[in-house]
């Protein structure tokens, strides 16, 4: 028969169990913190509903991340719960005493350490769930924003067309009828800066998608090397040294020509201007069941982690005042969209960048 001592002390267990999963709730209502910070604030309190608190040890192995510190030799006395989202197990939480003989497990805290396995499976399932809705309504914002900038960009492109046409073509006539050599001169710097304007208004049509498109099945290896040979002025200047790794019997796909050597011509001239002399640019092609993978790949200076989030923002750029249109690879990131494909970037600041485009391989 339970004395009214055993009674009082299986009393105070039940209330350390009830205010540790109290604790553990309150933890759970923290409001934007990391994940990682709540996880390791929930092995701090863990201790706190166990009969020896003090020499009770708790470690959290999350998507083979570790919480805590694991025992340099397995205990004798341990016990632990499955942390399981969506049918899959993630981690384990693992509760042990190092002195085994002196320290054991009450029977009801094995179901104890469950409830808490199965708090934290819950919350970080809805925690990951609102990263993703945050992920999607932020990329939802950005299409939207790029939808009303393309439109504007379309709108200018075709105002500014006519007018730079005809600045264009009244200097040439001019420049032919002038014989004076500075006034020549003179009149080339008009038909340069307006050729250049004009170039800066395709890029705005590109990025808008307003340029007329001529898909076909091409060999993207003969693309490359083709309009890799018109870059060879830019490469040799430049002291860059260029390799190609085309895999071999690669399957057709679905290009525009000439979108894709404008999407070409801007990552490798990026890649050229981010390197000093004898920089390296690898370009390499690889197929699997359903894409065909192009990689662009430069042993530059890199980019900072703010600066890779922004990069396809069109106007955005690094180069200073006056020397780039921030347009480059905004046109890039629309021209792979075109094509149904994916672009990523991997890139670490003084070590180089590359660049990852998947176009989808037709399977007619």
């Amino acid at each position: 028969m339970a004395t009214n001592e055993d009674i009082s002390r299986l009393l105070d267990e039940r209330i350390k169990e009830l205010n540790c999963l109290y604790e553990i709730s309150k933890i759970f209502q923290e409001h934007n913190i990391p994940l990682e910070v709540t996880l390791y604030k929930i092995i701090k309190a863990i201790p706190h509903g166990w009969q020896y608190p003090e020499k009770l040890k708790v470690y959290l192995l999350f998507d083979d991340k570790l919480f805590g510190k694991k025992p340099n030799k397995n205990p004798i006395t341990v016990a632990n719960s499955n942390i399981v989202i969506n049918e899959e197990v993630r981690g384990q939480i693992v509760v042990y005493y190092k002195e085994a003989q002196k320290h054991f497990f009450l029977e009801e805290e094995q179901p104890l350490l469950d409830k808490i396995g199965l708090e934290i499976a819950t919350f970080v399932e809805r925690f990951e769930q609102r990263e993703n809705e945050k992920v999607m309504a932020e990329k939802m914002r950005y299409n939207d924003r790029l939808s009303v900038l393309g439109e504007l960009t379309a709108s200018i492109a075709h105002e500014l067309n006519t007018p730079l046409g005809n600045v264009l073509g009244y200097a040439e006539l001019l420049k032919k009828s002038e014989i004076d050599g500075v006034k020549k001169g003179d009149i080339q710097k008009i038909i340069t800066s307006a050729i250049n304007a004009r170039e800066i208004v395709k890029k705005l049509m590109y990025f808008s998608c307003e340029m007329p498109q001529q898909f076909g099945l091409i060999n993207i290896n003969e693309q490359i090397e083709e309009n890799i040979g018109l870059l060879q002025k830019q490469l040799t200047d430049n002291h860059v040294h260029l390799t190609l790794n085309l895999a071999d019997n690669i399957p057709l796909v679905r290009l525009d020509k000439l979108q894709f050597s404008q999407l070409l011509f801007n990552l490798v001239l990026n890649a050229i201007n981010a390197m000093k002399p004898n920089g390296k640019i690898t370009i390499k092609t690889i197929t699997n069941s359903k894409n065909l993978l192009l990689s662009i790949k430069d042993d530059g200076m890199g980019m900072s982690i703010e600066n890779k989030e922004k990069i396809f923002q069109p106007f955005f750029t690094t180069k200073p005042k006056g020397e780039g249109t921030g347009l480059g690879l905004a046109v890039v990131h629309g021209i792979v969209q075109n094509h149904k494909g994916t672009i990523n970037v991997n890139s670490t600041l003084n070590k180089g960048t590359e660049f990852i485009i998947t176009f989808p391989i037709e399977t007619n």
